[in-house]
């Protein structure tokens, strides 16, 4: 489990079949073989992982067809774009966001950055039928593994406000209109939902 604030970026590359490794200044010499790293909001197992220069860490994943599929991984591995990191919650650790599990729901498209004064709105696609209800104003949202908040709901896309902090340290700053982006629905709602 995570809390959607991120804690640096990585550059993520095809090593093998169905091995990729993953690049970072991330701190990872408190992980284990077999740790949870989300990955642009993608719950992946860490293993063989290393450090060089005492400060450049590395770590591999498997990551199978299905989570290809249903991700924008495969098309960060094709551009050799960065990707959000996050090591999992110990118990003690403060919760800044919100519950993130790493289970990738879908993904949707930005259709519009717009830079104002002191903040920046990103504008996506809305596009999830029946899943359209866990995007409500106020609302928690998990995208690229970032906890966000819902600030306008439209007919078909929705808005997130992004602030000066979270934009300088997560990929955010480099996204670009029509790019496709991780959601993860707040699971919370998912049970409100359920036991209505």
């Amino acid at each position: 489990m995570f809390t959607g604030i991120i804690q640096d970026l990585g550059k993520i590359k095809t090593k093998d079949e169905g091995l990729y490794q993953i690049s970072t200044n991330l701190d990872l010499s408190n992980c284990k073989e077999g740790s949870s790293i989300s990955c642009n909001g993608v719950c992946l197992t860490a293993k063989n992982i290393t450090q060089k220069d005492n400060k450049l860490f590395s770590f591999e994943v498997n990551i199978g067809e299905e989570t290809l599929k249903r991700t924008n991984l495969s098309n960060s591995i094709l551009k050799n774009e960065k990707i959000n990191l996050e090591k999992s919650l110990k118990i003690g650790d403060e919760i800044s966001g919100h519950f993130v599990y790493g289970h990738v729901d879908t993904t949707t498209t930005v259709i519009e950055i717009l830079e104002l004064e002191n903040s920046w709105e990103y504008h996506f696609e809305k596009k999830f039928n029946k899943n359209n209800k866990f995007i409500v104003e106020k609302g928690s949202i998990s995208i690229n593994g970032i906890s966000l908040t819902v600030a306008k709901v439209e007919n078909n896309s929705f808005m997130i406000s992004i602030i000066d902090h979270t934009f300088h340290n997560t990929n955010l700053k480099f996204l670009n209109k029509s790019d496709q982006v991780n959601i993860e629905f707040d699971y919370l709602a998912r049970f409100i939902f359920n036991n209505e």
